[in-house]
């Protein structure tokens, strides 16, 4: 892979996005449906140029059939 700003192939590969105390849940959030309507968060990944800095690729790992949230907010919010 080769970053389209820079054409570095200095690539650093799925880079875990974290959090901290102060941020909450951090990612991607999801309801689980069924009676109590529980809301998830998935991990996220990036792929970073080390040479410009760039985040080239987003993305996560798990299974994509979810019922995804459209609305901003934190964790307990709907």
């Amino acid at each position: 892979m080769k970053c389209p700003y820079c054409n570095s192939e200095r690539i650093e590969r799925g880079i875990a996005w974290g959090k901290s105390a102060e941020s909450g849940n951090l990612g991607l959030k999801y309801t689980s449906g069924g009676l109590f309507g529980l809301t998830g968060v998935v991990q996220v990944y990036s792929d970073l140029c080390l040479d410009c800095g760039s985040v080239l690729r987003t993305y996560i790992k798990e299974n994509t059939d979810k019922n995804w949230s459209h609305s901003p907010g934190s964790l307990g919010s709907k």
